[in-house]
C-alpha cells in the first residue's frame, strides 16, 4: 500500500498545467468549472464526455482550501488509478487465487506507459478503471450473477469517460463469451450477462436520449468521428502505430503474459486465460482502427495485460526470475546515477561541461544549491537502497523490485528538478511577464496564439485575453517562431515587450501596447 502511494501521489500535485494532454484537459475542465455545463463538455467546437471532468470538479473543490484549482482537478487521475488498480486486484483475486492480487497491481505500477499519463489530466484514466472494473465483473459471472453489474458499471464508466465504440467493442465481447468459453454457458453466467447488458444498453440509451434533447453534437460526445471519418481520412489511419507502441509501453507485462499464455496453452479455453486475452485482443483492434490513436488514449489496454503478467509470474522459473531482478536493479541504479550527475551540473555546476550544456538549453540559476530537492533525492535515494537490501524472497520479488524501482526514479525525477521543469512545460513565466506590464482590468486582443496557451495564460495572469479582436482593447499579443517575422502588424501598436516560456527555442510572445 505505501509502494502504491509513492507511485501513485508525487506529480499529481505542485506543478502548473503543463504543455500538451495535461494542458488541454485542464482547459477543458475550466470550461466546465466557469460556465457550469455539466452535461456535454469541451470547447465550443470540440465537445468531450464529461464523466472524467465531473470527478476533477469533485476533488478540485474538496481540496480547494489546500491546493490550487489545477491541482485538485489532476486528483481525478489519481482516483481513476486507484480504482484501476483496486478492481484489477479483485479481478486477479477471483481468476488466479489471492495470492495474485499484488501480482496484478504490480504489474500495472511497473507498466512505463502509465507513468507519465497516471500523473497528468488525462479522461483515458476513466477508461482504464472501467475496463478492469469489467475484467472483475466478467471473471466474477461464472459463478455469480451479481458480476452482471460489475459489468455495466464498468461499461458505464466507459462510456461516460471516453466515447461509445470501446465500451460497445467490449459489450459485444462479453455478449459472445458464452460462444468461446463453455464456463460462462453456467446459468449464474448467462443471467448475469442478460443483467448486466440490458443495464448498460438503458443507461447508453438514457445517455444518448439526453444528449439529441439538448442537441449536443452526438458523434463528438459519443467520440465517433474518430471511426467514422474513415473515407476522408484514410491516410491518416496507422493500424500499425498500436503494435509498435507495446514493446515499451506494457513492459514488462507482456513478457510475462506472454509466459502465462504458453503455460496454460493446453487449457486455453479456461477463463483465467482466454477472458483478459479476448479482452486484450478486443481493445487492441479497435484503438489500431481508430485515428489519433496515441500512447495516452490506450491507457486500456495495460489492464487485461497486467492481469495475465500476474499469473506468468507466479509461475517464473528461477532463472528467468533472478534475471528479470537484476535488470531491474541494475537498470534504475543507473538512472539513479544520471539524475544525480545532472543535479550536480544544475545545482554544483560539476562538471563543467554538461553545466555549459545545461545553460545552451535554456536551463536557469545553474550552481544555485537548492536544498529542499536536495534532501528529497537524499530520502529518496537512501528508502530505495534499504528496500533492495530487505525485500524479502517470494515470486513477487522481481516486479517488486520493478515497480519500486519505477518509484524510486520518479520521485527523484521529480524531487531533484520538478523546479526546473516546470516553467520550461508551463506558462506562469510567461503570464507573470505579461501581469507586470498590463494593468488590472484591461483587455488583450490575441493573434496566432492558440487556445490552450490563450485559456493557460489567462487562468495564471487573470488578466481577459480575447480570442477575437476588438477594437476597445488597448493591448495585443502576437505568437509566432523566434526566427519568423511576426507579420505585419498595424499602425498605432508599439512593441513593449517580448517573452517565452524558458528553454523554449521556437515559440515567441510578443506584446504590444496601443499608442495613445
Amino acid at each position: 500500500m505505501l509502494l502504491c502511494l509513492v507511485w501513485l501521489l508525487p506529480g499529481l500535485v505542485g506543478h502548473a498545467p503543463w504543455k500538451g494532454g495535461d494542458g488541454s484537459n485542464f482547459v477543458r475542465f475550466l470550461e466546465l468549472w466557469q460556465h457550469g455545463d455539466w452535461v456535454a463538455h469541451g470547447l465550443a467546437y470540440d465537445a468531450y464526455p464529461p464523466l472524467y471532468y465531473w470527478v476533477a470538479a469533485a476533488t478540485a473543490w474538496l481540496t480547494s482550501p489546500i491546493l490550487a484549482l489545477h491541482d485538485g482537478a489532476r486528483l481525478a487521475s489519481g482516483v481513476f488509478i486507484a480504482l484501476a488498480l483496486f478492481f484489477s486486484a479483485r479481478a486477479a483475486q477471483k481468476l488466479y487465487g489471492e495470492d495474485h492480487r499484488w501480482a496484478a497491481v504490480l504489474a500495472m505500477l511497473g507498466s512505463v506507459g502509465l507513468l507519465l499519463r497516471a500523473h497528468e489530466m488525462n479522461a483515458y484514466t476513466a477508461q482504464l478503471a472501467g475496463v478492469a472494473i469489467v475484467l472483475d465483473g466478467l471473471a466474477r459471472l461464472p459463478k455469480d450473477a451479481r458480476g452482471g453489474w460489475i459489468v455495466a458499471a464498468g461499461l458505464g464508466i466507459m462510456l461516460l469517460a471516453t466515447g461509445l465504440m470501446e465500451p460497445l467493442a467490449l459489450a459485444l465481447l462479453a455478449g459472445s463469451l458464452p460462444v468461446f468459453i463453455p464456463a460462462y454457458r453456467s446459468e449464474q453466467a448467462k443471467r448475469g450477462l442478460l443483467l448486466g447488458l440490458l443495464s448498460a444498453t438503458a443507461l447508453c440509451l438514457a445517455w444518448i436520449i439526453l444528449l439529441w434533447y439538448r442537441q449536443e453534437p452526438l458523434l463528438q460526445v459519443l467520440q465517433l468521428q474518430r471511426w467514422l471519418a474513415w473515407a476522408q481520412t484514410a491516410s491518416q489511419l496507422k493500424p500499425l502505430t498500436v503494435l509498435g507502441l507495446l514493446p515499451w509501453y506494457v513492459w514488462p507485462s507482456w513478457p510475462l503474459a506472454g509466459w502465462a499464455l504458453y503455460q496454460t496453452r493446453r487449457r486455453w479455453r479456461e477463463p483465467a486465460t482466454l477472458m483478459p486475452l479476448l479482452v486484450l485482443l478486443v481493445l487492441f483492434i479497435v484503438f489500431s482502427l481508430s485515428l489519433n490513436s496515441g500512447e495516452a488514449k490506450i491507457l486500456a489496454i495495460i489492464a487485461p495485460t497486467a492481469l495475465l503478467a500476474a499469473a506468468g509470474l507466479m509461475s517464473l522459473r528461477r532463472g528467468a526470475a533472478n534475471a528479470f531482478l537484476w535488470f531491474s536493479v541494475m537498470l534504475f541504479a543507473f538512472l539513479g546515477i544520471v539524475f544525480w550527475v545532472y543535479w550536480s551540473a544544475h545545482d554544483l555546476a560539476t562538471p563543467a561541461r554538461l553545466a555549459k550544456r545545461l545553460v545552451k538549453l535554456g536551463a536557469e540559476n545553474i550552481g544555485d544549491l537548492r536544498v529542499i530537492p536536495l534532501l528529497i533525492g537524499i530520502v529518496a535515494t537512501v528508502s530505495w537502497l534499504v528496500f533492495i537490501a530487505r525485500v524479502p524472497r517470494s515470486p513477487l520479488r522481481p516486479i517488486l523490485v520493478w515497480s519500486a524501482g519505477i518509484s524510486f526514479v520518479w520521485v527523484l525525477l521529480l524531487g531533484l528538478f520538478l523546479s526546473v521543469f516546470d516553467p520550461r512545460l508551463g506558462y506562469t513565466r510567461v503570464a507573470e511577464v505579461l501581469s507586470k506590464q498590463i494593468p488590472h482590468g484591461e483587455c488583450v486582443n490575441t493573434r496566432n496564439v492558440g487556445s490552450q496557451q490563450r485559456v493557460l495564460l489567462a487562468y495564471h495572469s487573470g488578466l481577459d485575453l480575447r480570442a477575437s479582436a476588438t477594437a476597445d482593447c488597448g493591448w495585443l499579443l502576437v505568437q509566432g517562431k523566434r526566427r519568423e517575422s511576426p507579420g505585419a502588424i498595424e499602425p498605432g501598436w508599439e512593441l513593449r515587450q517580448q517573452t517565452r516560456r524558458a528553454g523554449d527555442r521556437a515559440d515567441l510572445f510578443s506584446l504590444y501596447a496601443r499608442r495613445r
